[in-house]
């Protein structure tokens, strides 16, 4: 019991807490959400409201300890101790959790359920949360600029440009381990806001890595289980390629040379809709389509409003056939509207929009 002890009468401490829109309230908790969203330092900075003495916290990426032992050993030291709340982050199920004690569980496995615990989702920082972080006394066309470059990665709002990219590349190593998913992943960066099909791109790939189609969809899997890529499907065309995105847009920067600002940028408004955790799909002729508030949005940056509009013009019919009254077209920096055969388009700035939503 060395290492619990050691662990016990020592935990981590909470420094430099920056608020979320999410908190912990209680215990019996799972955390949930990608590396580097912010699990731990809301994990805690909970533990911090608590007794001394009172809870017992263990990392499981902890190298100094062993799996095995933990699990033996676990339960009697709780039961030996007056600990009152068991806290594992980065957890496994590999490990033998104590029956009788309340627990606060992290893990970057979004699939993963327990049934004595609610699920608290921690993402990355939207836009509003990244202002927070950087602490940055800029217009918010500047802070937009920031936020584009550096991503959603807490660490990564707070960082200067030149470690930036070490620190992405960096983590997402930590995060998939095996230099294959490495590759596979940098080769579905590539396509970012662009629809793929998971067996052209087999097709693609197979003369030049050893790879099985079975291996690149349980990669697929796992990526989407990590919290690292969302895949949206063709509204009304299930069987069709999907758009990829990435939870955090700056990865694609970080992971090859090809610089896309109007892909990124689509992504960039991909996750501010994350937040909203409801149903997103993409049409022929509108980025993203919310069937739920039949919402229609469209990423169009750098085109004068006159120029929107007249686009908007020619999409009247594909918007009432989806039953959306507005389109809402972000862009960077310009402004205006119209409307069309009782169809109203709203062109707004993405920090506007982000910031009201």
């Amino acid at each position: 019991m060395d290492a619990l002890e050691a662990l016990y009468e020592k935990p981590p401490v909470s420094h430099h807490f920056h608020d979320r829109k999410v908190s912990i309230s209680r215990a019996n908790t799972l955390l949930l959400g990608p590396r580097g969203s912010g699990k731990t330092a809301l994990m805690l900075e909970y533990l911090s409201t608590l007794e001394a003495g009172s809870f017992l916290y263990v990392d499981l990426h902890d190298l100094r300890l062993n799996l095995s032992t933990l699990s033996s050993s676990l339960e009697a030291f709780c039961h030996h101790y007056p600990i009152t709340l068991l806290a594992v982050d980065n957890y496994s199920p590999a490990l033998s959790l104590p029956e009788h004690v309340p627990l606060l569980l992290s893990t970057t496995d979004t699939t993963l359920r327990h049934k004595k615990l609610e699920v608290l989702w921690v993402d990355m920082l939207d836009f509003e949360e990244f202002i927070a972080f950087s602490k940055r006394t800029l217009s918010s066309e500047h802070l937009f600029n920031l936020y584009a470059n550096h991503g959603r990665s807490p660490v990564s709002a707070m960082q200067e440009e030149t470690p930036l990219l070490h620190h992405l590349q960096t983590t997402l190593k930590l995060e998939l381990e095996e230099e294959q998913l490495v590759a596979l992943f940098i080769k579905l960066a590539l396509f970012q806001s662009r629809p793929l099909s998971l067996h052209h791109l087999y097709t693609t790939l197979k003369p030049t890595m050893k790879l099985s189609k079975d291996t690149l969809y349980s990669a697929s899997a796992l990526f989407q289980a990590r919290g690292l890529l969302h895949l949206v499907p063709k509204y009304d065309a299930p069987k069709t390629p999907k758009k990829v995105y990435f939870n955090d847009f700056a990865l694609k920067n970080a992971l090859t040379f090809e610089k896309d600002f109007l892909r990124r940028f689509e992504n960039i408004v991909f996750c501010e809709l994350i937040k909203r955790r409801t149903e997103v799909f993409y049409t022929p002729r509108v980025d993203f389509y919310l069937p739920q508030t039949k919402e229609a949005l469209a990423c169009i940056p750098f085109l004068p409003p006159e120029l929107i509009l007249r686009r908007f013009s020619g999409m009247i019919s594909h918007l009432k056939e989806l039953g959306a009254h507005t389109l809402t077209v972000l862009s960077v920096g310009n402004e205006g509207g119209g409307e069309k055969e009782g169809v109203r388009c709203e062109i707004l700035p993405f920090w506007e929009w982000a910031l009201q939503n």
